[in-house]
């Protein structure tokens, strides 16, 4: 199940964006070794107290965050702008209520030690295609953000439309920064490709059962 939480209706979901925020300091602390504030275990930096919207994936059965990811107006204060502007070519000007950065992307981290690449894959798709879902809805055009070469790769194979406008190389490994296209083509190529990592899954699971 995918849980959209906006600035309107967080207060319900306090639990889940704790939970969340966990998740976080697991992987970007813990795994990825990220210079990130971590206070009480739990992840947070500036731009969450910048009435974001959240999409979490959350386990059907369980409950249980399997992801998550955070969207904000690129019209307010971004990751990019402060941080990554080296990322952003001097001519490119990606500043309006259309476009938004997505940030603190993040999956389980039992499937990522798992190393299951149907699950991992299906997992993103699963997050991809509700941002992709909710972008459409919002009239949001197009999703900004920086990555590493993997997630590249990965966005590829899903079906996302990326244009890879600059990169930096000052973490000591590149980091890309990516135009992500939003349109109802892109998302039904989504969506067909998370069918079919959903079957994959599906069919992995009988073999080990």
């Amino acid at each position: 199940m995918i849980v959209v939480i906006e600035p309107h209706n967080a207060h319900e979901y306090s639990n889940l964006i704790d939970e969340m925020f966990r998740l976080r300091a697991r992987i970007f602390r813990d795994r990825l070794r990220w210079d990130v504030q971590v206070v009480d275990g739990k992840e947070r930096d500036k731009y969450d107290d910048e009435a974001p919207v959240y999409l979490i994936y959350t386990d059907d059965e369980t409950g249980e965050i399997k992801g998550s990811l955070r969207l904000l107006p690129t019209t307010g204060p971004t990751l990019l702008a402060d941080f990554f502007s080296d990322t952003l070519p001097d001519a490119v000007h990606l500043c309006a209520p259309t476009i938004w950065e997505c940030t603190r992307f993040c999956l389980d981290d039992e499937i990522l030690d798992w190393g299951r690449q149907d699950e991992l894959l299906l997992a993103s798709a699963v997050l991809i295609a509700a941002l992709g879902e909710a972008a459409i809805s919002a009239g949001i055009e197009s999703i900004i953000g920086n990555f590493e070469a993997p997630m590249l790769r990965l966005y590829r194979r899903i079906g996302c439309e990326v244009e890879v406008l600059g990169s930096t190389s000052r973490y000591g490994r590149p980091v890309y920064l990516g135009l992500f296209s939003i349109s109802e083509p892109i998302l039904r190529r989504i969506k067909k490709r998370l069918k079919n990592a959903h079957s994959a899954f599906a069919k992995t699971r009988e073999m080990a059962a």
